[in-house]
């Protein structure tokens, strides 16, 4: 039906959500509207086998959880004074345990509503405002006590990507109602001139100057969306934040998309560098006692070594060699 909107069809799957309310009014449109509206409460609680509906309290609608010993929890705004927030957007949420049959059972197990100024302290909740995750870990924490809770939720359908994407559709619905985006896509750039120009290019040259064209032109289009993406990563609502992992990602995307122009203008260097500036190859070092074509040198005896001395060497010499008659150095 309408009302479990995009409730994910991986979890519909398991069989693991509580039925829908069995009233005529489940559906009428307006019920389908609340249902929507509330269902970032009612699908945790569901998907933990609890039953839920929504009703009108003093002076807001509130959702009513079965509980297994009969029991039930009223969850909702404060009634008063009343607020004029939307249906399941309040300032804050009470939750509290009743009993038809028995008033001393009466407790409140959570309350984030802001002070009235009637001298009451807020209670330590109060932080977390209009947020829900805190608000089903309370829930969690004392129907555990009480033994009152069915079962957890299977967190490996919960948490895969295309469930939580339609978590996500469903209760932004009303925000985009109020803040409609482009369906479209946006239009391409026309990039047909330098395909064409591409094609037929012959020279480094040619190349490099389609490349820095194409860079020039593109280059701010994507800083405008890289610093798009950088407003996204520094946003902070009221009550959430990003995680420091989603942030860090956001901050490297915008990052990358900025450097892929500079890469770009690199790798157009590169090429240049090797048409007009290129570096000579390094010689191989030679062998040591191996020359060209020749064999390898053998060591030269002392009387070869003796011969190959000139008399500029005999100054340097501890014990000068004596010179012989057949026009040798002796050493």
């Amino acid at each position: 039906m309408a009302a479990d909107g995009d409730n994910l069809a991986e979890v519909r799957h398991t069989g693991r959500l509580a039925p829908l309310p069995d009233h005529r009014h489940v559906t009428a449109p307006w019920w389908e509207e609340l249902w929507s509206r509330h269902s970032h409460i009612t699908t945790p609680l569901r998907q933990r086998g609890l039953e839920c509906d929504i009703e009108f309290g003093l002076s807001a609608y509130i959702v009513r959880v079965s509980l297994p010993d009969d029991s039930h929890l009223i969850i909702g705004p404060p009634q008063e004074p009343s607020s004029d927030r939307p249906p399941g957007n309040p300032e804050g949420w009470i939750v509290t345990r009743e009993h038809p049959d028995g008033q001393a059972l009466f407790e409140v197990i959570y309350d984030s509503s802001p002070a009235t100024g009637s001298g009451t302290p807020d209670r330590p909740e109060a932080v977390h405002g209009g947020s829900i995750p805190p608000l089903i870990q309370a829930i969690d924490q004392r129907l555990t006590q009480l033994g009152l809770l069915q079962h957890t939720p299977d967190r490996s359908a919960a948490t895969l990507p295309r469930a939580l994407r339609a978590y996500a559709r469903r209760d932004a619905k009303a925000f985009l109602a109020e803040h409609p985006l482009p369906q479209k896509p946006l239009p391409l750039p026309v990039l047909t001139p330098f395909l064409s120009a591409l094609g037929a290019a012959e020279t480094p040259a040619e190349v490099s100057a389609i490349t820095h064209h194409l860079a020039g032109l593109t280059a701010p289009v994507l800083d405008h969306i890289a610093r798009h993406i950088v407003g996204v990563a520094l946003w902070r609502g009221q009550d959430h934040q990003h995680t420091p992992q989603a942030q860090r990602l956001l901050r490297e995307a915008a990052q990358n998309i900025r450097t892929a122009m500079v890469k770009v203008a690199e790798a157009d260097l590169e090429n240049l560098r090797a048409e007009y500036a290129p570096v000579p190859p390094t010689p191989p070092h030679p062998t040591p006692g191996v020359g060209p074509g020749l064999p390898p040198a053998s060591a030269p005896t002392h009387r070869a070594a003796a011969n190959t001395l000139t008399p500029g060497f005999l100054r340097v010499l501890p014990n000068p060699p004596s010179y012989r008659c057949d026009g040798t150095w002796l050493i």
